[in-house]
């Protein structure tokens, strides 16, 4: 490689040499035909006139003189357009949008400047996204190891426990009880991460297809049914009617189990859980309202975040990921997810498009 370089420096070395030894030989001929020029003149002129002759060599120097002053202006001009040259493609380097040809100008540099601008610009945003995502992959890690520190040590710690002769077995199995806990907790998250992060890469491809969204929630409420019994909340939900929509079922039902299985974490014993959809033109709206804790004003835009855990909910089991993993199948697809709390309960609205499919 480091021969090939030499090579080529010594290739454009000789090629620059050449270039001005051709030059040189060509002003030699300019001045050589000049000369030979006058000669004839003064040699065909009747009675050697000397004066024609003065005024044929004073033409002849003017011409020359103007010829070189047009090669120095014209090199000079080659010199200048070069530097700007050298200066625009330096703005590349230095991502600086620094206009150095008039951009007024419809000429051939006016518009090679405006692609370098947009060859700038593009270069910037890409540089922001691979910062982005530069950025993401260290708070992924980050919360990873936040999220798997607790388990793994709870099982390491009630491991050893478990490593004594002397222990009693209603620790022993209360010990159990907490490994068991954590490795079911550990698995939790895992598949979590593992969802998520399939979205995220889009590794996961969505695949729409016409469906009844009544057999998506329902799907949701049915997996939902005994947790909700353990706390004795109800959940009502009367479909009007049979409303197609264009969506991936599988992972709609994701969402919708997300939000559902939030609602019965976060509400109150003996409450009740309200499941409404609506039909508009545009989108169609799944209202999921529960009779829980509420979420503070301040805290709503971050609920989605991954990982996030609500101030008033730290002590309840979860790690912060069905509402992120919500939002995300919700977007892909089109939709978003509007919330609205109050001191008795909270609102999740799904919106998502409503399509024009035939019954």
């Amino acid at each position: 490689m480091i021969r090939k370089s030499k090579i080529n420096k010594n290739y454009k070395k000789d090629s620059l040499k050449n270039l001005s030894n051709i030059e040189i030989i060509l002003n030699f001929i300019i001045i050589l035909i000049c000369i030979i020029f006058n000669i004839f003149i003064f040699i065909n002129l009747k009675d050697y006139n000397i004066n024609i002759f003065i005024i044929t060599c004073c033409f002849t120097i003017i011409i020359l003189g103007i010829f070189y002053l047009q090669k120095i202006v014209f090199k000079n001009y080659i010199n200048d357009i070069l530097t700007k040259l050298s200066d625009m493609l330096a703005t590349i380097s230095d991502m600086n949008e620094t206009e150095v040809f008039s951009m007024i100008d419809d000429s051939i540099f006016s518009k090679l400047q405006h692609q370098t601008l947009r060859l700038i610009n593009i270069l910037k945003s890409q540089n922001k996204k691979m910062e982005y995502e530069k950025n993401e992959i260290k708070s992924l890690i980050s919360d990873i190891a936040h999220q798997l520190k607790t388990p793994l040590t709870n099982m390491k710690i009630y491991s050893e426990f478990l490593q004594y002769e002397n222990l009693l077995e209603e620790d022993r199995i209360e010990f159990n009880k907490v490994i068991m806990l954590s490795l079911d907790k550990l698995c939790f998250l895992v598949e979590s991460m593992i969802k998520m992060s399939r979205l995220e890469s889009s590794i996961i491809n969505l695949h729409k297809r016409p469906s009844e969204i009544n057999e998506s929630i329902l799907s949701a409420i049915t997996q939902l049914y005994k947790k909700a019994q353990l706390k004795n909340i109800k959940i009502e939900f009367s479909p009007k009617e049979n409303i197609k929509l264009n969506y991936d079922e599988k992972w709609t039902t994701e969402a919708i189990f997300n939000i559902i299985e939030n609602a019965i974490k976060y509400s109150h014993k003996d409450s009740t859980i309200f499941i409404n959809v609506e039909k508009y033109e545009i989108f169609t709206r799944i209202d999921i309202k529960d009779e829980g804790i509420g979420i503070s004003e301040e805290e709503i835009p971050k609920i989605f975040r991954r990982f996030y855990r609500g101030s008033n909910v730290l002590n309840e089991e979860g790690i912060g990921i069905g509402l992120y993993l919500s939002r995300e199948i919700v977007t892909k697809q089109g939709g978003y997810i509007k919330v609205k709390s109050y001191k008795n309960g909270s609102i999740f609205s799904i919106f998502t498009p409503a399509g024009n499919i035939p019954d």
